[in-house]
């Protein structure tokens, strides 16, 4: 009995080692106003298939990364910060164009918005690409316990999403459409700071 003891707390604290660090780069609570705000007016039915939607994706873009990262950087000869630094631009693209839209934001396309911007570069962003491959990579983390925490994230991401319906009916649609605006502003800073953290790393040769 002791033995199984030490050999479960031993794997939970593998676990654990694995499970913070994506727990802080997907961020699922934090995921919920942005979710919130790009699919504000949509119906339960259609809002419920984009969470799937982009948690599915967001789960095979990172498998596929997570395996291949490495090696598909090396064959285009670029880094981590190469591609931190495409990703925020890409996410500063889309928040501008939110902005400046006068009518329906430009990240709320219905056939792409659990694409595009909640599973890339949202979900599966540079902070949760650049955490799963270190950690996948790392001797004391390995693929499979690396797989299965990223798993777990995502279960408790898609349960937080599907419960924004409910906590929509309590904010209010017009409190919603104001407080989208606020979340692309957000979303432009993160993307600077992408931008910026990656640049930095850069001129500093990290």
């Amino acid at each position: 009995m002791g033995t199984f003891i030490v050999l479960f707390m031993s794997i939970l604290a593998h676990f654990l080692t694995v499970f913070i660090p994506l727990l802080v780069a997907i961020d699922p609570f934090g995921m919920l106003p942005v979710f919130l705000a790009v699919t504000g007016d949509m119906p339960e039915r259609r809002r419920r298939r984009v969470a799937i939607e982009a948690v599915l994706t967001a789960t095979l873009i990172c498998l596929i990364f997570m395996f291949l990262g490495t090696q598909i950087f090396r064959f285009l000869s670029i880094t981590e910060n190469d591609f931190r630094i495409a990703g925020g631009i890409l996410l500063l693209v889309l928040a501008v164009l939110d902005l400046l839209h006068t009518g329906k934001p430009a990240v709320h396309e219905p056939d792409i918005v659990g694409i595009v911007p909640l599973a890339m570069p949202l979900i599966a962003g540079p902070a949760t690409l650049t955490t799963l491959l270190v950690l996948a990579t790392r001797g004391d983390c390995g693929y499979v316990l690396t797989t299965v925490g990223l798993l777990v994230n995502f279960t408790i991401l898609l349960a937080v999403m599907l419960a924004a319906s409910t906590i929509a009916r309590f904010v209010g649609l017009n409190v919603l459409r104001a407080f989208s605006k606020l979340v692309m502003v957000l979303l432009a800073a993160i993307a600077v700071n992408f931008i910026r953290s990656g640049i930095t790393n850069v001129i500093h040769g990290r």
